[in-house]
């Protein structure tokens, strides 16, 4: 299959250590000299919410705003591809992680919010984009995924690669920033493009296809797909879990 080629300048986000306590979602309270009933589940949301607020806002740099402006359509790109395949295959699959692209592309709408950043995704319906090269994109992939279930899901794991790449990269660029508020998002949506990955890959090797890494290494690849799924967490900004929670409010995985 063909490789997708595209050179991504990515630079964004700083990570600060972080100063407050962990808030981890428990199996009861102790009081009045023994356990009492089990906690109400800590919503994922409620929690990612409440952390991104009381995170400073920052000045942020041009490639940053660019790269946020970006991954809002990377994002957006990401959930009308599935949808699509949903609409051609009957695989759970599709519908299940574009819907979670869609919560992916309500944590960019949220900085994009912050900073008063004019959303690209305003008023585009499923397939059109402002930005040239996702568009094409868009289009070579659905095309590709038309021709078998194995290309559908070989694409859905190529578009997490692609993500992952990126993501790391914004990572790795985090340690000369101190925008974490911007990490903290990249890091939950990194964390739910790794399960996508898993799922992807899970597909495809049920299938006897098994899916070669195109931007991330391969020791990255398998150390992902080797590993647990990423459920009921979110993430600080120094990618360590900040809270562990149940399924009231939904989670953003």
């Amino acid at each position: 299959m063909l490789n997708l080629k595209r050179s991504v300048v990515v630079a964004c986000t700083g990570l600060m250590v972080l100063t407050g306590g962990l808030a981890f979602a428990g199996n009861g309270n102790q009081g009045g000299g023994g356990w009492g009933p089990p906690a109400e589940p800590v919503s994922c949301d409620q929690v990612l919410d409440d952390y991104f607020d009381s995170l400073p806002v920052n000045d942020l740099d041009q490639q940053t705003i660019d790269d946020i402006t970006l991954l809002r359509e990377e994002e957006k790109m990401a959930r009308d591809v599935y949808y699509t395949m949903s609409i051609i295959y009957d695989l759970k699959i599709f519908p299940n992680i574009s819907a979670s692209e869609q919560q992916h592309m309500n944590l960019v709408a949220k900085l994009l919010e912050r900073y008063g950043l004019p959303d690209p995704a305003e008023g585009m319906g499923i397939g059109e984009f402002k930005d040239p090269w996702v568009q094409s994109t868009y289009t070579w992939l659905v095309d590709i995924g038309n021709q078998s279930l194995v290309d559908a899901l070989w694409v859905g794991a190529t578009v997490e690669d692609v993500d992952i790449w990126h993501l790391d990269h914004m990572i790795e660029h985090c340690a000369d920033h101190d925008f974490d508020d911007v990490s903290l998002i990249i890091q939950n949506m990194n964390a739910g493009s790794r399960n996508h990955m898993r799922s992807f890959y899970g597909a495809l090797e049920k299938r006897d296809y098994y899916y070669e890494e195109q931007w991330i290494t391969e020791e990255r690849l398998l150390e992902i797909v080797n590993s647990d799924m990423e459920t009921a967490i979110i993430l600080d900004e120094d990618g360590e879990v900040l809270a562990e929670c149940g399924l009231a409010g939904g989670s953003r995985r």
